[in-house]
C-alpha cells in the first residue's frame, strides 16, 4: 500500500479546493426528485450586507453534517442555499460607504449601485459557504428578490389584502431616525440602561398648587395633551376633572384617570403624549384626547416644538431641563434602570411617532392558519424549552407592521397603493413565504417538486430570529398551504465575541473568516466551532487547536495503515483476530450510539464520542497493538479487514471533516480493496448486533493494561522491561493472557499458587480478580523511604518554623520569603510521594 508517498501533513491549502470542485464537477449535490425518500435543508439566507461571521460557519457547518449524513444513509439530499436582500441593513451599509444619502442620489442610480452591491457580496458569501464544504444544490440558489419572488410577494399581497388581512393606518410605529424607516416590534432589541425620571411641576389652572409628574421624556412637553393618574389614587382624587398648565408651553390640557397608569411609579401621575407613546395613543383613543405630532422622521422637534424646533431630541432635552430649572418647575432628578428599545440594525434608540403604514393583521391570521391542523402537522423542536418563547409570543401577539420606507426590496402593489411614495415591503414579509417559494409553491402550488420536496425536514437556525422568521415561516405554511412548512427545527446556539455580544455584520465583531480558514483549514475550523455548539457560546481561537489535533491523528493514523506491508506468512492469527472482533464491535456499539444522539440533533457529542473512539480504541490500541505485534507486516486478508474498518470510520467522520477523509479515500480507493466512488455517496455503517462479551472481555483487559501503566509511572520503570503480573484467577484465558503479555510488555502472567510476602508487590483488584506485580527490590527499600521521609518532615518543619517568624518576614526580601514557600510546597509533595510508596501496596 506504500507505491504512494504521503506528505507529513494534509495540505488543506492545495487539496481542499481540487475535493471541492470534485464534488461539484460530478454533481453530488444536485438533486430531483426520484424515488428515493427527500431529505430537504433549507439555509437561512445570509445578508447580502458583507462577509460571514462565526455565527454563520456554525450554523452552516452543522447543515453541512446533516445533510452529509442523510446523503451517506442513502437520502435524495436536497440542501437550498439562498442569499436575503436585507432592505434596511443594505441601505444603511451601502449608504455608509458611498457617504451620501440616496435622495442625492436619486432613486434609479440607487437601485443600480445597490445591484452591483449585491453581485458582489453575493460571490463572496458563496465563495465562503464553498470553503467551509457546504454541500448544497447550487443549481438551486435563491435570491429573495428574484423574479418569482417578487411575483410571489406580489400575489400574496393582493391576496392578503383582498380577503381582509391587511389594512393600511395612520398610527405608531417604531420609527428608526438613522434609517428613516418604520420597524416591526421584533426589530426592536431591548437593552438595560441607567435613565432619568426628571419630576416636573404642572400648576392647577385657577388653583396656586400644582401636581408633580414623573416623566423620562420632558423633551415631549409641547405634545401632552392630558395628565393620567389611576382612579384608586387618592391622593389625586380632588384634582379629577379640573385642568393644568403645561410649562414652556402655557397649554391648558385635563387631568383624566385610567387604570393603565401605576400609582406606585414615579408620582403617580403621568403625562399622555399621544403621538410619541403606544400605550398613550390608546389612552387617548379611550378619553378622546388631542394628539399632537412634535418629533418628526429626522428626529428633531418640529414647529410644534416652538423656540426648539429643529433641534434633536437629546439636545432639545438638555435645553428644556435647563429652561425648567431656571423657571422652578423641576423638582428632582431619580435615576434608575429601564430598558430602552434599539433599532437592531442601526443601533440607534428608537422613536415612536406617527406615520402611515401598513399592517397585517396576525391575530386574525394566525387563528385562520391553526384552525383544525391535524397532530401529524406538529414541528418537532430542539431544544424543547424553545416552546414556551413561542406560547409568550401567541399570547403578545400585535399587528404586523410590513411597510418600509426604503428603496430597496419588493415594493407595494401598485393596485393597492393609494399614494406614489417609494415604499418596499418588510424583509422578512418575502422571507415568511422562503420554504414556499423555493420550490414555486406560490405561484403553482400543485407542482411536483413542492409535492415531492415539502415540508422541509430541517431547518437550523438561531433562537435570535425565531419571532421575525421561525414563527411567520410556520403560519405562512399552515396559512397559504394547510400544511407545516418543517418536520424539525433545531435552535444551534448564538456565537459571541468575548463582550458577549453576538456576532453580527452590523458590528462587525467576527474574526477574519478567510485568515482563519488561510490560518486552519476548513476541516479543523469545523470541528472547533462545533466542540462549542450546544449552547450560546463566548468564541475562543483555542478550540481550532482541538480542530487541529482531531484532524492530525486521521492523517497519521492512515500514515500508519499505509505503512502496512503485505506477508504471506501468518503469524499471531489468534491474536489479530481477537483485536479485530473486538474493535469491530465497538464500532458497531459506536454507530449505534451516534444515530441515537443526531436523532436528538447532539452533534457535538457525537463528534467528541467519535474522537474518543478514534483515538483511544482505534489508534492508541488497536492500530498500535497491530503495529507492535506484526511489526508492520500483515496478511493480505487482514489488512483487508482493516482497510474495511478504517473505511467505516472515514465516513462516520466525513460529515464532520469532508475535506481530509474524501482526500484519504481518493488514495484508498486507488488501491483494490476499495470500489472507485467517491466517498460522499458511500453507504452509512448499518447497525448490527452486538458481542457484549468481547466487549467485556477488553474493557477489562484494557483497565489491565491502564493499571500496569500506571505502576510504571509510579516506580518511574522503563517500557520495554518486561514484567511479571501475578493473579488468583486459576483459569485465565489463553489469548487474554497472550494479549496481556504482548500490550502490557510482559514476561508472563502466572497463577498465584502461595502467600507470600504481599506488601512487596504493587496490587490492584478489578472484577473479583487481584493482580500482583512485583516491585523491584532497588525501588521497595522501606528503610531507605522511611529515612528519606523523615529527612523530608524535619526539613517541612524548619520551613513552617521560620515563615511563622514575625522578624524573618519583616526583614526578609519577598523574593526569601517566596523561595522558602516553594520549598514548602516541594516538600509536602515529596512527603505525600514517600508516604504513597510506603501504602501503595495492600497487604494480604
Amino acid at each position: 500500500m506504500n507505491s504512494i508517498k504521503i506528505e507529513k501533513e494534509y495540505n488543506f491549502i492545495k487539496n481542499d479546493k481540487i475535493i471541492y470542485n470534485y464534488w461539484e464537477k460530478n454533481k453530488y449535490f444536485n438533486s430531483l426528485p426520484d424515488k428515493r425518500l427527500s431529505y430537504v435543508v433549507i439555509m437561512p439566507p445570509p445578508n447580502i450586507t458583507g462577509v460571514l461571521h462565526m455565527g454563520h460557519i456554525l450554523n452552516n457547518t452543522i447543515q453541512d453534517v446533516l445533510t452529509r449524513k442523510a446523503r451517506l444513509e442513502g437520502f435524495n439530499t436536497c440542501w437550498v442555499p439562498g442569499l436575503d436582500h436585507a432592505s434596511i441593513a443594505t441601505e444603511h451599509k451601502l449608504i455608509t460607504e458611498l457617504g451620501i444619502s440616496k435622495e442625492k442620489i436619486g432613486l434609479k442610480r440607487f437601485l443600480k449601485l445597490a445591484t452591483k452591491w449585491k453581485i458582489k457580496y453575493s460571490k463572496t458569501i458563496i465563495k465562503q459557504l464553498k470553503t467551509i464544504g457546504c454541500s448544497c444544490d447550487w443549481q438551486r440558489l435563491k435570491f429573495s428578490l428574484d423574479d418569482n419572488f417578487s411575483k410571489s410577494v406580489n400575489k400574496i399581497f393582493i391576496t392578503l389584502y383582498k380577503d381582509g388581512y391587511l389594512y393600511k393606518k395612520y398610527g405608531i410605529v417604531n420609527w428608526d431616525t438613522k434609517t428613516k424607516t418604520a420597524l416591526s416590534n421584533e426589530e426592536i432589541q431591548y437593552k438595560m440602561c441607567r435613565v432619568k425620571l426628571y419630576y416636573i411641576k404642572y400648576h392647577i389652572k385657577n388653583d396656586n398648587n400644582y401636581i408633580i409628574v414623573a416623566t423620562k421624556r420632558p423633551e415631549t412637553i409641547f405634545a401632552d395633551t392630558a395628565l393620567c393618574v389611576n382612579p384608586t389614587d387618592k391622593r389625586y382624587l380632588k384634582y379629577r376633572n379640573k385642568k393644568v398648565i403645561v410649562p414652556i408651553s402655557s397649554k391648558k390640557i385635563p387631568i383624566i384617570a385610567d387604570n393603565y397608569v401605576d400609582k406606585n411609579f414615579g408620582s403617580g401621575c403621568v403625562k399622555i403624549t399621544p403621538a410619541h407613546d403606544y400605550n398613550d395613543k390608546l389612552i387617548a383613543e379611550r378619553h378622546n384626547l388631542e394628539i399632537i405630532n412634535l418629533i418628526d422622521k429626522n428626529g428633531k422637534l418640529n414647529k410644534s416644538g416652538l423656540d426648539f424646533a429643529g433641534q434633536s431630541v437629546k439636545k432639545a432635552r438638555i435645553k428644556i431641563i435647563e429652561f425648567l430649572k431656571k423657571n422652578n418647575y423641576l423638582v428632582k432628578i431619580k435615576e434608575y434602570n429601564s430598558q430602552i428599545g434599539y433599532s437592531e440594525r442601526s443601533n440607534i434608540e428608537v422613536e415612536q411617532l406617527l406615520s402611515s403604514q401598513w399592517f397585517l393583521k396576525m391575530n386574525l391570521l394566525v387563528k385562520k392558519a391553526l384552525h383544525n391542523i391535524p397532530q401529524k402537522d406538529i414541528i418537532k423542536l430542539y431544544p424543547k424549552k424553545i416552546k414556551n418563547k413561542i406560547k409568550d409570543w401567541f399570547i403578545n401577539l400585535k399587528d404586523w407592521n410590513i411597510s418600509r420606507q426604503l428603496w430597496w426590496g419588493h415594493r407595494i402593489p401598485e393596485c393597492c397603493k393609494t399614494d406614489k411614495k417609494v415604499e418596499v415591503l418588510d424583509t422578512w414579509f418575502s422571507a415568511w413565504i422562503w420554504p414556499i417559494v423555493i420550490f414555486n409553491g406560490i405561484m403553482n402550488n400543485n407542482n411536483y417538486e413542492l409535492q415531492y420536496y415539502y415540508p422541509i425536514t430541517e431547518l437550523v437556525t438561531g433562537d435570535d430570529i425565531l419571532f421575525f422568521w421561525v414563527i411567520r415561516m410556520i403560519i405562512a405554511g399552515l396559512f397559504f398551504l394547510k400544511k407545516k412548512p418543517f418536520k424539525n427545527i433545531y435552535f444551534n446556539g448564538i456565537v459571541k465575541d468575548s463582550n458577549r455580544l453576538k456576532m453580527s455584520k452590523s458590528l462587525g465583531n467576527s474574526p477574519n473568516i478567510n485568515q482563519i480558514f488561510n490560518k486552519y483549514g476548513a476541516d479543523t475550523v469545523r470541528c472547533g466551532i462545533l466542540i462549542m455548539a450546544p449552547k450560546d457560546m463566548v468564541f475562543n481561537p483555542d478550540t481550532f487547536l482541538i480542530g487541529n489535533k482531531i484532524k492530525n491523528k486521521i492523517w497519521n493514523a492512515f500514515k500508519l495503515i499505509f505503512k502496512f506491508k503485505i506477508t504471506p506468512q501468518k503469524n499471531n492469527i489468534e491474536i489479530n483476530n481477537y483485536l479485530f472482533s473486538w474493535i469491530k464491535n465497538k464500532l458497531y456499539l459506536l454507530v449505534k450510539l451516534i444515530n441515537k444522539l443526531f436523532k436528538k440533533y447532539k452533534i457535538s457529542k457525537v463528534l467528541i464520542i467519535i474522537y474518543s473512539f478514534f483515538k483511544k480504541d482505534f489508534c492508541s490500541l488497536f492500530l498500535e497493538s497491530t503495529k507492535r505485534i506484526n511489526s508492520y507486516k500483515l496478511t493480505y486478508s487482514f489488512l483487508k479487514q482493516i482497510s474495511k474498518l478504517f473505511r467505516n470510520i472515514l465516513i462516520i467522520l466525513h460529515p464532520f471533516l469532508p475535506f481530509i477523509t474524501e482526500y484519504i479515500w481518493s488514495i484508498l480507493k486507488l488501491n483494490i480493496l476499495h470500489k472507485n466512488k467517491a466517498l460522499l455517496i458511500q453507504k452509512w455503517p448499518t447497525e448490527k448486533k452486538l458481542n457484549r462479551n468481547i466487549l467485556n472481555e477488553f474493557k477489562l483487559i484494557n483497565k489491565i493494561i491502564l493499571q500496569i501503566r500506571k505502576f510504571r509511572e509510579i516506580y518511574k520503570i522503563y517500557k520495554k522491561i518486561k514484567l511479571l503480573v501475578v493473579c488468583n484467577n486459576k483459569k485465565y484465558k489463553k489469548i487474554k493472557k497472550n494479549i496481556l503479555i504482548l500490550l502490557g510488555n510482559l514476561k508472563s502472567i502466572k497463577c498465584l499458587k502461595q502467600k507470600k510476602n504481599y506488601n512487596k508487590y504493587y496490587t490492584f483488584i478489578l472484577d473479583d480478580e487481584i493482580y500482583f506485580i512485583k516491585i523491584p527490590k532497588k525501588i521497595f527499600d522501606i528503610k531507605k523511604i522511611k529515612h528519606e521521609l523523615s529527612y523530608y518532615k524535619n526539613y517541612l518543619d524548619k520551613i513552617i518554623l521560620k515563615l511563622k517568624t514575625s522578624s524573618f518576614l519583616k526583614k526578609a526580601p519577598q523574593k526569601i520569603i517566596n523561595l522558602e514557600k516553594k520549598k514548602k510546597r516541594y516538600c509536602l509533595n515529596k512527603i505525600n510521594l514517600l508516604k504513597f510508596k510506603l501504602t501503595s501496596s495492600i497487604k494480604y
